[in-house]
C-alpha cells in the first residue's frame, strides 16, 4: 500500500463507509470477493488542491482522494455518491484486474451499488465556471466557455461550437 501522498487520511474505506452510513450499499459488492476486501482496506483522504475534481481513485494503490469541499455540512449527498463511484473503481480494477475506467465493467459496478452510472457529476462548487480565471463567450448565443487555467489558443483563433466560425465571435468576460 502507498503512503500518504496528498492531503489528510480520513480512514479506511471500511470506517469511512460506516461513519457516513453507507456501508450496507457498498456491501452489495460483497460478493466480488478479494476485490471487495481490497476496497474496503483502501485509505481515503481529503484534499483541495484540485479545483474542479469531486474525487479521484488509485486502484493499485487501493487510494482515494476526495475534495476537501465535499466534506462540509449540507454536502452528504455529494460526497456519499462521489464516495462510492470512487469506490466503485477501485472494485471493478481490482476485480477484473484491468483499468476499467468508466467502462461496461465499471458501469456494472456502479450499479451494484445503487448508484446512476454517471461519470461526471454537476456540483456547483467544484465547476469549472466557479473556478474559472478566464470566461469566453460567444457573442451570437451567449455560450459560456470557462477556463481555470490561461487558455493556450488564442480568442481570435476560436470560434463558439453551435454557432461556427461566422457567427460565433468569442468575446473574454471577466468571471464573477
Amino acid at each position: 500500500m502507498a503512503e500518504r501522498r496528498s492531503g489528510w487520511r480520513l480512514g479506511t474505506v471500511a470506517e469511512v463507509a460506516e461513519e457516513w452510513l453507507v456501508a450496507d450499499r457498498l456491501a452489495r459488492a460483497a460478493s466480488l470477493g478479494a476485490a471487495y476486501q481490497d476496497c474496503l482496506d483502501s485509505v481515503v483522504e481529503a484534499d483541495g488542491r484540485a479545483a474542479v475534481q469531486a474525487g479521484k481513485a488509485w486502484p493499485h494503490d487501493q487510494r482515494i482522494v476526495l475534495h476537501q469541499e465535499l466534506l462540509k455540512p449540507g454536502r452528504e449527498e455529494d460526497r456519499d455518491s462521489t464516495f462510492l463511484h470512487e469506490c466503485a473503481h477501485i472494485l471493478a480494477d481490482r476485480h477484473y484486474g484491468k483499468p476499467c475506467r468508466h467502462g461496461p465493467l465499471w458501469r456494472a459496478t456502479i450499479v451494484m451499488l445503487g448508484e446512476l452510472p454517471t461519470t461526471h457529476h454537476e456540483i456547483p462548487y467544484l465547476s469549472r465556471k466557479a473556478h474559472a480565471s478566464y470566461i469566453w463567450t460567444c457573442v451570437a448565443c451567449g455560450e459560456e466557455y470557462p477556463f481555470v487555467r490561461k487558455p493556450r489558443r488564442r480568442i481570435r483563433d476560436c470560434y463558439c461550437r453551435h454557432c461556427g466560425p461566422d457567427r460565433g465571435v468569442l468575446k473574454q468576460t471577466v468571471p464573477a
